[in-house]
């Protein structure tokens, strides 16, 4: 590739094993948040990895190894000339850089680069490999009210004729997080035993989301973490706090950012001015902040996958509170290692999380049980980033990566000894 961002530093010398590899995805950020370590981990072992991504374009500094192109991708509605030109630049990226194996991560980019995989195929005989990753269903797809199904019906049936195209004729592996979406594809005949399979989350790292084995706290704090999204059920969370604002013994915090441009998104400063609530903004230092709490809540609405939040909770040893959403019960053990709220509607979902959190309060010997449950859950189910990195270089056909050391061996051993 001719652009100056696709430079990188000179990597292992090649070999019969060294795969060419193209990552895209719709959004830089997330990228980073949850793909970057499967990237890493292949470049580690020899693999060339260029990244094609949306969103802010990534600093300098955060590539590392890969190369990196940034592409303009409208994330929040289906715009035609964007949306060819994501697909344009594609195929310049599959021509250029001639991948062995593709990765595709989220709808757009699925179908649209997908459509460009296919070409590229045909033309040039690469990439052999195309993997679409499809965290979650996401808004389209989901349908949450009959407006927003209308809205979105000719762009659905559009996307699901092109996915079962790609499958088809593309030979495509799919990889989803949760079995109802692997389901809700299957039932549309795009996926089977045959092309497609179930990665629970994007993984993470145990060396840095561990248990703290400091004294309990007299004051319980409550985490909401994630995209600032009414559909992420922060407007349910923010009602809860200030049902519970007179309570002495809780303190409720909210982590995240904003998307610009999304309608469904808070506004920051709007958060700050909120008195029951202390507002964090962006953190960069996830385990520590999630060391420093007691519960996570999410009270989602949105059509993800596995939260990574809740995976990122349950690792530190915290109890969770989430909705009845299938990611979130992938996660959570109901009534074992935290609790699910059944309610449909803000007005049911704000009860139930309040009761939730007020039954923890109350009961404290129940929330050490649920912690301690919660990380005893996470140690038990393939979360970590190791497992998840092999099932992914497996599906691109490259060599999987070896396990990591887990640093913090003794951390553990004393958070159970102590439970």
């Amino acid at each position: 590739m001719n652009d100056p961002q696709l430079e990188c530093p000179k990597l292992p010398a090649s070999s019969d094993q060294k795969r060419r590899i193209l990552v895209v995805c719709n959004d830089g950020d997330y990228f980073l948040r949850h793909r970057l370590f499967v990237v890493s981990r292949l470049v580690s072992i020899g693999h060339d990895v260029a990244v094609l991504a949306g969103g802010t374009p990534l600093r300098a500094d955060l590539v590392k190894g890969w190369r990196y192109q940034h592409v303009r991708v409208e994330r929040f509605r289906f715009a035609p000339l964007g949306d060819l030109a994501l697909m344009w630049r594609s195929i310049r990226v599959i021509n250029d850089f001639k991948p062995d194996a593709i990765h595709l991560i989220t709808l757009k980019p699925a179908v649209f680069a997908g459509l460009s995989s296919m070409l590229g195929r045909a033309l040039w005989r690469y990439p052999q490999n195309i993997l679409i990753t499809l965290p979650g269903l996401g808004r389209m797809l989901t349908w949450p009210n009959a407006r927003a199904g209308r809205r979105y019906q000719l762009a659905t049936a559009l996307t699901l004729l092109a996915l079962r195209l790609i499958a088809k004729a593309g030979r495509a592996q799919f990889s989803f997080e949760t079995r109802r979406d692997y389901e809700f594809f299957e039932k549309r005949g795009i996926v089977s035993a045959k092309n497609g399979t179930v990665i629970e989350g994007a993984g993470v790292d145990p060396g840095q989301f561990y248990p703290t084995t400091a004294p309990a706290r007299r004051v319980k704090r409550v985490l909401f973490a994630g995209r600032l999204l009414k559909s992420k059920g922060l407007g349910v969370f923010l009602a809860a706090a200030e049902k519970l604002a007179a309570r002495s013994d809780v303190e409720f915090l909210v982590a995240g950012m904003s998307d610009n441009g999304d309608r469904d998104a808070f506004c920051p400063n709007q958060l700050a001015r909120v008195d029951c609530i202390r507002f964090l903004g962006q953190v960069e230092d996830m385990p520590n902040l999630l060391r420093d709490c007691d519960i996570v809540c999410l009270p989602t609405k949105y059509g993800e996958g596995i939260p990574r939040i809740l995976i990122e909770g349950a690792a530190t040893g915290l109890a969770s509170i989430a909705s009845n959403h299938p990611g979130c019960r992938a996660i959570i053990i109901e009534n074992e290692t935290g609790q699910i709220l059944h309610g449909r509607s803000d007005a049911d979902l704000i009860r139930e999380l309040s009761a939730a959190i007020q039954k923890y309060l109350d009961t404290p010997e129940l929330l050490d049980r649920h912690k301690f449950a919660a990380y005893g859950h996470f140690r038990s189910r393939n979360f970590g980033q190791d497992d998840v990195a092999a099932d992914f270089s497996r599906l691109l056909g490259a060599a999987v990566p070896p396990r990591a050391i887990d640093a913090h061996s003794r951390t553990r051993e004393a958070f159970e000894g102590g439970s």
